[in-house]
């Protein structure tokens, strides 16, 4: 049996379930992973005659050019069929055609943007399978974390909860009240406050000088013999002094109270893992996994999903190393090269300088830098290095909760305009994909921009 994935780490993490849930029904399956679900994939997938291929984090969005195959579905994206999504609203059938075997929880009126995750659907079908397999609920919260579904509440929710609570009654996970920064388990706290990003503290943000300044004014011990101190290794006493001086920080710098209350919120830390290791702190671990898939070694990611502390661990975190130094050198090259803004989006065009499978983290991060402009999504291209009979461009865009709540789909915007230019497009409404022709991105950016305009004056009119 063949499973086939998304390389990011809800989709690493969803074919960990997956495979280890079949391996215990005695069935050895086969993990591939992919970019995309085109139609080229689909059909090497079916050229393999595998029999059923189970599509995990994949799939909704091909779904109608899956007719016909034997296959199960366990997604959160949004289904490309028109009318199918939110069209049962919680009835039981799990079928779209009568030899797929579909769950998405859009099928069923919730939202796979923030209330259940690939690796969350995938879990859901292997709990049916066998109850022993709730074990593996660990990779369903890491699935949702690593698709960042507990960053609009500062929590998970909707059926993320659900399977949250039955993990904590296990003993698998602990959520825990606490800085939201990234970093908690293996970056120095001065670290920490200096890559602090969400939200910046003004004057300490980038300014390692600054951060160990305010440290050393809170009396913090800085050092535990000659090792830096990480947060984790801080006693309550000690957080809690430096999370008030920060919020000082912000109120005194007139920061919105939403931004403010982003500074604190639950973690998620996986117990029985060493402290100090980033498999401990499910946003350390999703990040782990999302730099192996990145980089071409999404197996590395799986391996480690599935015990591995050794070799897998080591390499993971070399690929962790280089994916920093890709991203840091990408946010430079984007802000170097910078964005234009059209009347409803805004964009930039990485060419060949960036890989387009690290763009749209790229425009997650422009967008919500310091200083920038949040009023529109941002859109960031890339030259496309798959293999096609004439040139591509991939497309990234990422919005905010607040365009959202305007009104903003993504998902809708991306693919209805890729599909006007004969692309392709899909994903969820804060964060979208496509991948278009080359020679089609400024018709592409027009279409586009109408129709993200269109979504926000429709709210808008409403008088939302």
């Amino acid at each position: 049996m063949v499973v086939a994935t998304h390389i990011d780490a809800d989709g690493v993490a969803a074919a960990s379930i997956a495979a280890r849930a079949l391996a215990r029904e005695g069935v050895r399956a086969k993990v591939l992973f992919f970019k995309k679900l085109d139609e080229q994939t689909i059909a090497s997938l079916s050229s393999m005659d595998a029999g059923i291929i189970w599509y995990t984090d994949l799939g909704s969005g091909s779904l109608s050019k899956l007719e016909g195959s034997s296959a199960v579905i366990t997604d959160h994206h949004v289904p490309d069929t028109p009318g199918r999504a939110g069209a049962r609203h919680g009835q039981a059938a799990l079928t779209d055609f009568s030899t797929i075997q579909h769950v998405n929880p859009h099928l069923h009126g919730i939202s796979g943007a923030t209330d259940l995750s690939g690796a969350g659907s995938t879990f859901l079908v292997a709990l049916a399978m066998n109850p022993e397999n709730m074990d593996l609920a660990p990779l369903a919260i890491l699935g949702a974390v690593g698709d960042l579904q507990d960053q609009r509440a500062r929590r998970l929710e909707g059926v993320n909860r659900c399977i949250l609570a039955a993990a904590q009654a296990e003993h698998l996970v602990e959520a825990v009240q606490d800085i939201r920064y990234f970093g908690r388990e293996t970056r120095p706290v001065h670290k920490m406050l200096e890559y602090s990003s969400d939200p910046f503290i003004p004057g300490v943000t980038n300014n390692e000088e600054a951060a160990l300044g305010l440290l050393l004014g809170l009396g913090i011990e800085l050092k535990k013999g000659e090792t830096w101190k990480t947060w984790s290794d801080l006693n309550d006493d000690e957080r809690g002094a430096i999370v008030s001086e920060i919020r000082d920080i912000l109120i005194k710098s007139r920061r919105r109270p939403e931004t403010i209350a982003r500074l604190t919120g639950e973690v998620y830390v996986f117990g029985n893992e060493a402290r100090g290791s980033p498999v401990r702190d499910a946003k350390e671990f999703a990040t782990l996994l999302n730099a192996c898939g990145r980089h071409g070694r999404a197996e590395v990611g799986l391996r480690i999903c599935s015990g591995d502390r050794g070799d897998a661990l080591s390499e993971g975190l070399a690929l962790l190393r280089d994916h920093r130094s890709a991203l840091s050198q990408a946010l430079n090259f984007a802000r170097d090269t910078g964005v234009t803004r059209l009347t409803n989006i805004q964009f930039f065009d990485a060419g060949d300088e960036i890989e387009e499978t690290i763009v749209g983290t790229v425009a997650g991060m422009l967008l919500n830098s310091n200083g920038s402009d949040r009023s529109a999504p941002m859109v960031a291209f890339a030259d496309s290095t798959e293999y096609s009979g004439a040139p591509k461009k991939k497309a990234s865009a990422r919005g905010t909760q607040e365009l959202v709540s305007m009104g903003m789909d993504l998902s809708y915007a991306m693919r209805a305009a890729a599909e006007k230019v004969g692309g392709v497009g899909g994903g969820h409404n804060i964060a979208a994909g496509a991948t278009i022709p080359c020679e089609k991105k400024e018709e592409f950016l027009g279409v586009l921009d109408d129709i993200v305009g269109s979504q926000l004056t429709r709210r808008a009119q409403r008088g939302v």
